[in-house]
């Protein structure tokens, strides 16, 4: 049940009458909780109670940490929640690799059964929206018990549920103890609900239609046309993983809830720091509190530190995906984050401190990042080679047939950016808010009537 299908449109629809109708506030907690089921159930029944057992019993062990904080049970549960992860997500993975650096037939004959391990939708999103409140109870940064289905609303919340926000419970809990609907929430909602199916149907779907024929064959194009696949890749995916947020955010206004924001015009940042401080927010925090800070975080050696760094996004990169692209991709931004605290100790400063400067480091940061891409988007490490070959060789090779409308859908994803990063479009929204409710409704269904005869899913929903 995709947010850009009819189907989800007619669910939400009698979900949203049904739960304003509701008088009572348990009963619009019962309303939300039973709709999380439905939508989570709506792509596997068998995985809906895989995921609901998973809840229960984080919620049980939680309630009793929050009794008797038993290191052993907190380790216990982190253990079988990564454990869970790992095997639906990594098996494959692992199993490959050992079979690759050891020989052994075993792991080439698991790779080669017939039988198939499904990756659970959403997994590592809620794995980690899991472990981050374990853990905040375990050190006592949540101190309150809460019901059950009050947890699990917090985790199965449906409108975030497949790929995020990752929430933390001391933004949305207190929430449940005063839904309420506010007049803007009507007019951000429906607007944020737009704005996420305009990226996603009209640029993020359509630069993807332009370049995979590209990343599924580099080796038949030239150094220029794949500079400028990676180019629409970082504006495809950011339409494509906002334009969900957006969604998801929209959602969550019209059932009277705030979540967090997870962009805020990322390749306007002029370094990797201000980059990831602005892209996929909600992952970066975590992998900050509750990996790189543990580590030692930067209060430690210089070269531990570093090290932190590195291993940190190291792992978000493996986060995002079970090939060994993703692992070597975390690991660049890793470095590229090190290089700038050591530069940054040295009181090296390679450009002015002025406008002119931040426009040069701006351009910098965002080609370093598109230069990452040939890692995230390409099918495997032997694509990625023959995508920096050609790079750095200027190799020939076929061009780009749609290349105008290639550049001018990444100049309307830029254009979108200049809007997040001015905060212009939450101004807009308030001072237009009556002639934008009618309009929202017509763009919604135009663009949703689109999507119908040429949809693609989402690029985060495999992670």
């Amino acid at each position: 049940m995709l947010f850009t299908s009819l189907l989800f449109l007619l669910f939400f629809l009698i979900v949203y009458t049904v739960y304003w109708l509701v008088p009572w506030q348990k009963g619009k907690e019962v309303i939300l909780l039973i709709a999380s089921i439905i939508f989570y159930g709506s792509w596997s029944f068998p995985f809906l109670l895989h995921f609901m057992g998973i809840v229960i019993l984080n919620y049980y062990v939680v309630e009793s940490l929050l009794k008797n904080p038993s290191k052993k049970l907190f380790v216990s549960i982190l253990v079988i929640n990564f454990l869970n992860l790992a095997f639906f997500k990594y098996f494959y993975f692992f199993t490959d690799s050992f079979s690759y650096i050891t020989g052994i037939p075993f792991f080439d004959y698991l790779q080669k059964s017939s039988f198939k391990i499904i990756l659970p939708l959403a997994i590592s999103f809620y794995t980690f929206q899991i472990t981050a409140y374990t853990v905040d109870v375990y050190k006592r940064k949540a101190t309150e018990s809460v019901s059950l289905m009050d947890y699990m609303i917090f985790i199965m919340f449906f409108p975030q549920l497949i790929a995020g926000p990752i929430m933390r419970s001391n933004e949305f809990l207190p929430q449940l103890k005063a839904i309420k609907l506010k007049d803007e929430y009507i007019t951000l909602g429906l607007s944020t609900i737009a704005m996420g199916i305009l990226k996603k149907v009209l640029i993020a779907d359509n630069i993807a239609l332009i370049i995979d024929p590209i990343w599924n064959n580099p080796g038949a194009y030239s150094w220029s046309s794949l500079v400028m696949a990676s180019y629409g890749f970082t504006w495809q995916v950011y339409c494509d993983f906002s334009g969900y947020t957006d969604l998801a955010i929209g959602t969550a206004y019209l059932l009277g809830f705030t979540i967090p924001n997870n962009f805020n015009a990322p390749y306007l940042g002029d370094s990797f720091r201000e980059l990831w401080r602005r892209w996929h927010i909600t992952l970066t925090t975590w992998l900050r509190d509750y990996i790189y800070i543990p580590m030692g975080g930067n209060k430690v050696s210089e070269a531990k530190g570093y090290f932190n760094m590195i291993v940190t996004f190291t792992i978000g990169g493996l986060w995002h995906g079970a090939n060994w692209t993703f692992v070597i991709w975390g690991c660049y931004h890793g470095l590229a984050l090190s290089i700038e605290r050591f530069l940054e100790n040295l009181n090296i400063r390679l450009t002015p401190n002025n406008v002119f400067g931040k426009l040069i480091r701006i351009f910098v940061t965002y080609n370093l990042f598109s230069l990452s891409v040939s890692l995230f988007r390409a099918n495997n490490i032997s694509d990625t080679s023959i995508v920096l070959l050609k790079f750095f060789t200027l190799g020939s090779g076929s061009g780009i047939s749609d290349m105008e409308p290639l550049v001018y859908l990444c100049l309307f994803g830029f254009f979108l950016q200049l809007l997040e990063y001015f905060k212009k479009i939450p101004q807009i929204v308030i001072k237009l808010r009556y002639a934008l409710i009618p309009l929202s409704y017509i763009v919604l269904l135009v663009l949703i009537g689109l999507y119908t005869k040429s949809g693609k899913q989402f690029v985060y929903f495999q992670f």
